[in-house]
C-alpha cells in the first residue's frame, strides 16, 4: 500500500459566543451612530455656516449634500475595504475602522467652516469599512442554527444606532444654552457642535480597547494572500444559484476548490444575488430617506404651517423609537420569524413603516402648539411604529445577503452590497430634499408627497427582487429547520 502524503493541519477558526456578539454588536452599534448623529442639528449647523434662515432652499440641499458624502465615500470605498478584509483578515480591518471612528468625528465637531465640515465627513465615509467587515465576520461565525440569532443582533444594534444617534446629536448640541453654569465661556461654547462627537468619540475608544482584545481573526493566515488567487480560479458565478448555496456554508472560506465547473468562471454574480443587493439597497435608501424627511417636516416654522419642534423635541420622539426596536427584536420578529417566515416577516416591516410615516398627513393636523404634548405623542407613537417595521426588515436583509454569499468571496459581496446601499443612502435623502423643495410650492398637503414617492420606489425594488428572495428563502433556509427544504432546490 502507498502511504498517503501528509495532509496540511487545519486551521481552527473561533466560534460564535456571547463575547463575540457583544462586540460585533458595539461595533454595529458606533457605525450606525456616526453615520446619522448630524441628523437633528445639521440644517442649524448648515444654516449658520452659510449664514442664511433654516428654511432657505439651499439649507435643506447643502445639508442633504453634508449628510450623503458620507454615503458617497462609503459607495467607494466599501468594495475596498471588503476586498482588504479577504486579502489582510477581518481583524485588522475592524480596528483600522474603528480608529477612524475616534479621529474623524472629532473633527467634524471643532469644523468652523462649511468646507472643513464636509472635509470631516468625507473622512469619516472613508473609515466606513466596519459596515462591510462586521457582516462578512459574523457570517463567518454563523450557521443554520445560529444566524438568525447573530444577524438579529447586528440588526437590534443598527437601528438602535438609528435611533441613540440623532438622540445623542440632538441632545448634546448647544451645552452651553442648556447647561449654562458647566459649558459657558468653554470651549463648548466657541464650538456648539463639539459635545456629542466628543461623547462618541469616547465611546468609539473604550470600544476600540475591547476590540483589540476580544476580536479574534476568522479568515485564516492562510487565505490572506491567495485569496485574490482562489477567487480568479475559480470565478465568481456558480453555473446555478443551488450549485453554490448546496455545499457548506463555509465552503469558499475553508479553501475547498469548487472549480470544477469549466462554466463558473464568469464575472458577475447570480441574478438572485444582484436581487437581493437591489432589494438591500431599497431598503437602506428609503429608510435614511424617510428619517431625513420627518426631521424636516417637523422642524418647519409655524409661519409655513410646521411643528417648529427643536432639534432637543426630535431627539426625545426618535427616543421613542427605542421602544419599536426592543417590540421587535424581544416579541414580535422571534414570533413572526417562526410562523411565516423570514421573506412574509419582511412584507409586514414594509407594510408597518410605510403605515407609520404614510400617515403623516394625519399627524399635521395635530402641529398647532395648542395641541401641547400631544403633538410629540402622536409623532412618537409613529416613530415606534416606523422603527418596529425597520427592525423587522434589517436583519431579514442581513440574513440574505450573507446566504446570498454563499460559495463567493464573502467579504467582496458584502461589500458591493454595503456600497450600491450607501449609493441610495447619498442618493435618496438628495432626491427626496430635491422633490420636497418642488412639493412645498403646492400647499401644505403637498411636503407629504415625498414620503409616498420613497414609500413607492423601495416598493418596486421588493417587486423586482421578489423572485430571487423566495428562491433564496427555499432553498437555503433562515432557520435551523433544515429539513424542511423544498426538494427541488436540491
Amino acid at each position: 500500500m502507498s502511504a498517503q502524503p501528509p495532509q496540511a493541519p487545519t486551521e481552527a477558526k473561533p466560534r460564535l459566543n456571547a463575547k463575540t456578539l457583544f462586540v460585533v454588536g458595539a461595533i454595529n452599534l458606533i457605525d450606525s451612530i456616526n453615520m446619522n448623529m448630524l441628523l437633528p442639528y445639521v440644517d442649524k449647523m448648515v444654516s449658520a455656516y452659510l449664514d442664511v434662515s433654516p428654511q432657505s432652499p439651499e439649507v435643506a440641499t447643502t445639508a442633504a449634500l453634508l449628510i450623503g458624502v458620507y454615503s458617497l465615500l462609503e459607495v467607494i470605498v466599501s468594495p475596498f475595504w471588503g476586498m482588504l478584509a479577504d486579502m489582510i483578515g477581518r481583524r485588522p480591518c475592524l480596528l483600522i475602522g474603528l480608529a477612524g471612528c475616534v479621529i474623524a468625528p472629532l473633527l467634524f465637531g471643532f469644523s468652523k467652516s462649511i468646507i472643513m465640515a464636509f472635509a470631516a465627513r468625507a473622512l469619516d465615509g472613508f473609515f466606513c469599512g466596519n459596515m462591510v467587515v462586521t457582516k462578512t465576520y459574523l457570517g463567518e461565525l454563523v450557521d443554520e442554527k445560529s444566524e438568525a440569532r447573530g444577524f438579529s443582533l447586528l440588526a437590534f444594534c443598527f437601528s438602535l444606532g438609528l435611533i441613540l444617534g440623532p438622540a445623542m446629536g440632538g441632545q448634546l448640541v448647544y451645552p452651553a444654552s442648556w447647561a449654562p453654569n458647566v459649558f459657558a465661556e468653554t470651549i463648548f461654547d466657541e464650538y456648539p457642535f463639539l459635545l456629542p462627537n466628543l461623547v462618541f468619540a469616547i465611546f468609539a475608544a473604550i470600544s476600540w480597547c475591547i476590540a483589540a482584545v476580544c476580536i479574534e481573526e476568522t479568515l485564516p493566515k492562510s487565505q490572506h494572500c491567495k485569496r485574490r488567487k482562489v477567487i480568479r480560479r475559480q470565478g465568481t458565478r456558480p453555473q446555478t444559484l443551488q450549485r453554490a448555496m448546496s455545499g457548506p456554508m463555509h465552503e469558499m472560506d475553508s479553501g475547498v476548490d469548487t472549480s470544477a465547473d469549466p462554466g463558473s468562471a464568469r464575472g458577475c454574480y447570480p441574478l438572485p444575488t444582484i436581487q437581493v443587493i437591489i432589494m438591500y439597497c431599497g431598503l437602506t435608501g428609503s429608510v435614511m430617506a424617510q428619517d431625513q424627511l420627518m426631521v424636516w417636516l417637523v422642524s418647519y416654522d409655524r409661519s409655513v404651517g410646521g411643528f417648529e419642534l427643536s432639534p432637543r423635541a426630535i431627539s426625545i420622539i426618535q427616543n421613542v423609537g427605542a421602544a419599536g426596536v426592543m417590540l421587535s427584536q424581544v416579541t414580535l420578529y422571534p414570533v413572526l420569524t417562526k410562523k411565516i417566515g423570514f421573506l412574509n416577516t419582511l412584507v409586514v416591516g414594509f407594510v408597518l413603516s410605510s403605515l407609520a410615516y404614510g400617515l403623516f398627513p394625519l399627524y399635521g393636523l395635530l402641529a398647532n402648539p395648542q395641541y401641547g404634548y400631544w403633538r410629540e405623542v402622536v409623532l412618537g407613537l409613529g416613530q415606534c411604529v416606523f422603527t418596529t417595521g425597520t427592525t423587522l426588515m434589517f436583519p431579514t436583509a442581513f440574513a440574505f445577503v450573507n446566504r446570498a454569499s454563499q460559495g463567493l468571496s464573502r467579504g467582496a459581496v458584502n461589500g458591493w452590497a454595503l456600497s450600491s446601499g450607501a449609493l441610495c443612502e447619498a442618493v435618496f435623502p438628495y432626491l427626496a430634499s430635491v422633490l420636497l423643495g418642488y412639493c412645498n410650492r403646492a400647499g401644505p398637503l403637498g411636503r407629504y408627497i415625498p414620503f409616498y414617492v420613497v414609500i413607492f420606489m423601495y416598493g418596486l425594488s421588493i417587486a423586482f427582487s421578489w423572485t430571487g428572495l423566495r428562491h433564496i428563502d427555499q432553498c437555503t433556509p433562515l432557520s435551523d429547520k433544515a429539513d424542511e427544504v423544498d426538494g427541488s432546490c436540491v
